[in-house]
């Protein structure tokens, strides 16, 4: 079923950020809204130039644009680059998949959802910056991809359910991975305390 994974992670979201995360969190309301405005935006397409697009797109569009909008050259820059990486990525997979099917081994979503996770962590440390370039370069793939099939005559619409089950499988692998990154600092820490705790009892 197209979009079981997308709907699913998208409400267990917007049930964390409603109900268990911090009010006085400055990102509770701005997640929220944006969780809810994919949700409900997901389904309905709109015609744009050649392209066909699902009205989510323009929503993470909008969402990429307040997140980069206050950033500095050099780190929009470097987010830039990092995200077209990831665009030329995700077109090239879609490509390969086009024309030779058979190395795709296992659930096609899954694999591009693990291959934007690993760029995304190997090209930035920062967990707010790995995820607008995972978002923006899955973005920009997807309409890339749309625009080279519109030069075949084959209707592709971007942004689809298919495409929200892959972007928020690997949105759901980055937080994963960051709660484990922030597991491992904190026991790392507490234990270099206790070990300085015992240094200071034996001199």
């Amino acid at each position: 079923m197209e979009g079981l994974y997308f709907y699913w992670l998208a409400w267990i979201g917007w049930v964390w950020t409603t109900f268990f995360m911090n009010k006085d969190n400055p990102l509770r309301l701005k997640w929220t809204v944006m969780l809810l405005a994919v949700i409900f935006a997901a389904p309905f397409t709109v015609d744009v130039l050649i392209f066909e697009l699902h009205l989510s797109a323009f929503v993470i569009a909008f969402f990429i644009f307040l997140e980069t909008r206050r950033k500095k050259t050099g780190s929009f820059l470097y987010l830039f680059l990092s995200s077209f990486i990831i665009m030329l990525a995700y077109t090239s997979f879609l490509m390969f998949e086009l024309f030779d099917p058979v190395w795709v081994l296992f659930d096609r979503q899954i694999m591009l959802g693990a291959a934007g996770f690993y760029l995304a962590v190997l090209l930035h440390k920062d967990r707010h910056n790995r995820i607008v370039a995972l978002i923006s370069g899955f973005l920009q793939g997807d309409i890339l991809f749309s625009a080279i099939l519109w030069k075949f005559n084959f209707p592709y619409a971007a942004a689809s359910m298919v495409f929200m089950d892959i972007l928020f499988l690997s949105i759901g692998l980055l937080l994963a991975w960051s709660a484990i990154e922030s597991i491992i600092a904190v026991m790392s820490g507490s234990t270099i305390n206790q070990v300085e705790g015992e240094e200071q009892k034996t001199s």
